[in-house]
């Protein structure tokens, strides 16, 4: 898996864009306290859109679930949606 920081340069418009899809679709899909596999998958195909993962990507993920779920875990529905 490549996993890329952006380091010191600036965010652009579309890539803060991007992020806040990410954050509003966990949020929507955190609603109920539960994930589904096809949540999941879109989560997931937010992310891969570009083809690589971001450390902006996975730290926007981890702080939405985290200011959602505590310290808890989300519970996980593996269930065919």
């Amino acid at each position: 898996m490549d996993i890329e920081r952006s380091g010191d340069k600036a965010l652009t418009a579309e890539e803060i864009q991007h992020l806040e899809t990410l954050k509003a679709v966990v949020e929507t899909a955190l609603a109920d306290g539960v994930l589904d596999e096809g949540e999941i998958a879109h989560i997931r195909s937010i992310i891969w859109a570009d083809g690589k993962v971001t450390y902006e990507e996975l730290r926007t993920l981890h702080e939405t679930i985290q200011s959602l779920m505590g310290d808890e875990l989300p519970a996980l529905d593996w269930r065919q949606t």
